[in-house]
């Protein structure tokens, strides 16, 4: 799960130096309301300032949901593999929304408003160019309000997990900042300490990965094909590889693509899926083939008779050839599935040596 922290707080409080400290000491990745508001708004052709990122932002929420905007750059935010700030929570209902997600903690920020209104003009970006009255007056429309699609500071803040008073030196601000990083590292490890893991690999994954981990086994020098044959109940009966029929020595048989027919492999090698079929010392009734290509029509033959009913297979990429063609004729008339296998990771590492660090 995705460590996700939420940041909102009061014009000009030092939201985007927390993002910069999370960058920096923790590896966060950043994800901002704001950057995505002006897209939209130079999009609409709006002049990007305050009034429009509000008036953006309001229709944004009333034509889809109150946490429209923080789900989009939680979606965003999910697909990574490192933990995400987005910035800026501005309603409750966009914290209510990503509480359900899982690991998501709200952090607010504040200061004193003629602290913070020095800072924006220092700052001087488009939507900050204002007067000091023009400030409190932009603040206080975007502080409290009933409306659930419209900006409610006040109510994020009180909803917090953590608050963080920016009134002060730089120092003491990053301090109270790794403290709170400090609290959630500490809340997420207690909160999985002892649970089982969630990111074991799937059923597909495992037996397809032993089909491949079998092709290794080919002396082939040009294709290397596993297969892997499991029951019902994910018992595994059997795998195997291309290579001779048991018995004949390695070297006394071309391995070559080229040539006449008896001087080519072909005549010779037995498919990884007949050797995992004649390597099952019990039933294969309802039992599924794993394989990295497709079958041909000869291994079809053996798959149907041997009472298999599902093939998983990674490529077909000779489906012109008369053979596979065949294949999937038979196997269709024989009503066995077949279905492409669907990756959840690109690779699985066999590290032997995992096991002594």
């Amino acid at each position: 799960m995705t460590l996700i922290i939420g940041l909102t707080g009061t014009l000009g409080s030092g939201k985007g130096t927390v993002v910069d400290y999370l960058i920096e000491n923790a590896g966060f990745v950043h994800f901002s309301v704001r950057s995505f508001l002006i897209e939209e708004i130079k999009r609409r052709n709006l002049p990007v300032d305050r009034d429009s990122m509000t008036l953006v932002a309001n229709d944004l929420r009333e034509n889809n949901s109150s946490s429209y905007l923080a789900e989009q750059l939680y979606l965003q935010a999910s697909k990574q593999d490192k933990p995400a700030i987005i910035e800026s929570i501005r309603t409750p209902g966009e914290v209510e929304a990503l509480r359900k997600k899982g690991d998501f903690y709200l952090l607010a920020v504040n200061a004193d408003s003629k602290v913070r209104y020095n800072r924006i003009v220092l700052r001087a970006s488009e939507t900050d160019k204002v007067s000091f009255e023009r400030f409190l007056a932009n603040e206080r429309r975007e502080m409290q309000t009933s409306d659930p699609n419209k900006q409610n500071l006040s109510g994020c803040i009180d909803i917090a997990d953590f608050t963080i008073d920016n009134s002060g030196s730089l120092t003491d601000f990053n301090t109270q900042i790794n403290t709170v990083f400090s609290l959630i590292s500490d809340s997420i490890e207690k909160k999985y300490a002892g649970l089982k893991r969630t990111d074991n690999i799937s059923w597909d994954d495992y037996f397809m990965g032993l089909a491949m981990l079998s092709a290794m086994r080919s002396k082939d020098p040009s294709s290397q094909v596993g297969a892997c044959i499991v029951d019902p109940k994910n018992r595994i009966v059997a795998t195997g590889y291309n290579g001779w029929p048991r018995g004949i020595d390695d070297d006394l048989l071309p391995w070559t693509r080229e040539g006449s027919p008896l001087e080519k492999k072909y005549r010779y090698v037995v498919h990884a899926e007949a050797n995992a079929i004649t390597n099952a010392t019990t039933q294969l009734d309802g039992c599924r083939l794993y394989v990295a290509l497709f079958p041909c029509s000869e291994c079809a033959k053996l798959i149907i008779q041997s009472g298999i009913r599902e093939v998983i297979f990674i490529a077909d990429k000779h489906s012109d050839l008369d053979t596979f063609i065949a294949s999937r004729k038979l196997l269709y008339l024989a009503d066995v599935k077949t279905r492409k296998f669907i990756p959840t990771q690109e690779s699985l590492l066999v590290d032997f040596d995992k096991i002594n660090k």
